[in-house]
């Protein structure tokens, strides 16, 4: 579950994917929801990839329910104007219940029993985003209309400023490699003998990784990479 204990600085302008997450923060708050996704699925020259634009998701549940079902979730997403309603809505499973089902029940063991899916009008763009709680009834409905209208402006004002943004992916493909390995959970002699170069070769693409990515460690750089659609 995530909290905060008050709520972020109001958002002037998007010029930052990390100023469109403080805009979702403020939208979660609103709403009483505890998670926010906001998924690009037309991002490629043919409109078939699919990309993370910002999300406080933890990495085993966006791992565990794939881009690909997700962008299947987005696709039935309330449309602007149209009344909302949950996605789905989901008892929570025993934790210690063994994983099994479909993705969207099994959800529930990350906290998110509740969710919905809102379709972003943007211009040319098709952008979704969610938003999700641990407890089923906990998001307030009555207000969910104005957040997916907002949620729509801070993505088109994200969208004006994508001419200066930093590209999408700066690394060379061993760097990419590399870390993809590290968000494995291997070791650099893991991530080395993978790869096929030695220890300091795989040591000095893991820390280019993540000087390029901005971030002060693996971790960061991993989360930083997913949140981006690098990895």
């Amino acid at each position: 579950m995530n909290a905060y204990a008050r709520p972020p600085e109001p958002v002037s302008a998007i010029t930052r994917r990390s100023d469109l997450s403080i805009g979702l923060m403020q939208i979660c708050l609103g709403i009483s929801a505890e998670y926010y996704m906001v998924l690009d699925t037309a991002c490629g020259p043919d409109g078939s990839s699919t990309r993370l634009l910002a999300s406080n998701w933890i990495y085993d549940a966006i791992d565990m329910v794939g881009l690909d079902h997700l962008a299947k979730m987005a696709r039935k997403a309330t449309p602007l104007g149209a009344t909302p309603q949950p996605l789905f809505l989901a008892e929570n499973p025993s934790r210690n219940r063994r994983i099994c089902g479909d993705p969207e029940s099994e959800l529930a063991r990350f906290g998110h029993s509740e969710v919905y899916a809102l379709w972003l009008g943007t211009g040319a763009r098709r952008a979704c985003a969610f938003f999700s709680a641990s407890s089923p009834g906990r998001i307030r409905r009555n207000l969910v209309s104005a957040a997916q209208f907002r949620s729509a402006y801070l993505l088109s004002e994200m969208s004006d400023h994508e001419a200066g943004a930093e590209p999408a992916d700066p690394l060379s493909d061993r760097e990419r490699e590399c870390l993809f390995w590290v968000a494995e959970g291997k070791t650099t002699d893991d991530v080395a003998l993978i790869v096929g170069v030695s220890a300091n070769t795989a040591n000095r693409y893991i820390a280019q990784a993540i000087r390029k990515l901005s971030a002060a460690n693996r971790a960061k750089a991993v989360a930083t990479a997913i949140r981006r659609g690098i990895l």
